[in-house]
């Protein structure tokens, strides 16, 4: 890791050669803002995970003022630039820019993306630390130009896009509401924007939230839900008998699934045999009692 100090504001450059999670809580009264260097950002093998959220495009993260859980998910050959700034210093900076506005965005977002973060700030920052020990502007001028890169940056309304990231604990409890949902109505098929719609979850936050917590989308979960009832069902001759329920058919249709030959190859993903396998065991050991 390298640290270059220049008064009111730090770099460091954190190289690796392994993945790395970091998880922390953050103090103090510094605002950060983190890019990756990385080449081909949107390669699946170079992405960085930034508060459940996959980063694949060249972005600013990490500068939300309100933002006091460090979770970063760094890929094994990451290449991460952090600059830090006395938050006092900042604010008399947008002040004197008369870039107030900036302060709403660091305040309420936490992930931004637009085309000079990728044409300005990366490239500057890639050749800083490229020549690293031939710069001869003075650490003002640095502070400066790096301060005046970031105002362009958030100012730009050039595929300007903005993300908000959920505290990892808020993102598990959207999943295990999911869950919890899906449990308590297990004939309803639950689609992704009604999920949002009652849990009051963007889709980012709900997918990885899910993703994060049972490793599958959130339609992976309802589906995986209604499955188990699927089998629950199959098993239980007293249910079966309570709800009319007189075969795998009968099973699949009462809980939502329509189409015999998919729902077949799903429930055999599941639970490595057939719907008809499961009833014919409940029959056997029915019929050995």
């Amino acid at each position: 890791m390298y640290r270059v100090d220049l008064g009111n504001i730090g770099l460091s450059l954190l190289r690796l050669n392994k993945k790395v999670a970091i998880c922390a809580d953050r103090k103090g009264n510094e605002h950060f803002f983190s890019v990756n260097l990385s080449e081909n950002v949107s390669c699946s093998n170079n992405t960085i995970v930034a508060q459940g959220v996959h980063i694949e495009k060249p972005a600013i993260l990490g500068f939300n003022s309100g933002l006091t859980d460090l979770d970063l998910q760094l890929h094994s050959e990451s290449c991460f630039c952090s600059i830090s700034i006395e938050s006092h210093f900042l604010m008399q900076k947008l002040s004197q820019y008369n870039c107030l506005k900036v302060q709403y965005i660091l305040e309420n977002y936490n992930i931004f993306f637009s085309d000079p973060v990728r044409n300005v700030l990366i490239l500057y920052l890639r050749e800083f630390w490229l020549n690293i020990n031939d710069i001869s502007s003075s650490e003002q001028a640095i502070e400066e130009q790096i301060l005046l890169m970031l105002i362009e940056c958030f100012t730009s309304n050039v595929d300007r896009k903005v993300g908000i990231a959920l505290k990892r604990c808020d993102r598990h409890e959207a999943a295990l509401n999911v869950l919890s949902l899906q449990c308590s109505s297990p004939t309803k098929n639950f689609e992704v924007q009604i999920l949002c719609s009652l849990l009051h979850q963007s889709r980012t936050s709900l997918f990885n939230g899910c993703r994060e917590k049972f490793g599958m989308s959130p339609l992976q979960v309802v589906r995986s839900v209604r499955l188990h009832q699927v089998r629950h069902a199959l098993m239980d001759l007293e249910f079966c008998t309570e709800h009319g329920i007189s075969g795998v058919v009968d099973a699949a249709s009462y809980f939502g699934f329509v189409g015999r030959s998919h729902f077949a190859r799903l429930y055999k993903n599941e639970f490595n045999e057939t719907p008809r396998h499961t009833l014919a065991k409940r029959r056997l050991a029915d019929q050995a009692f």
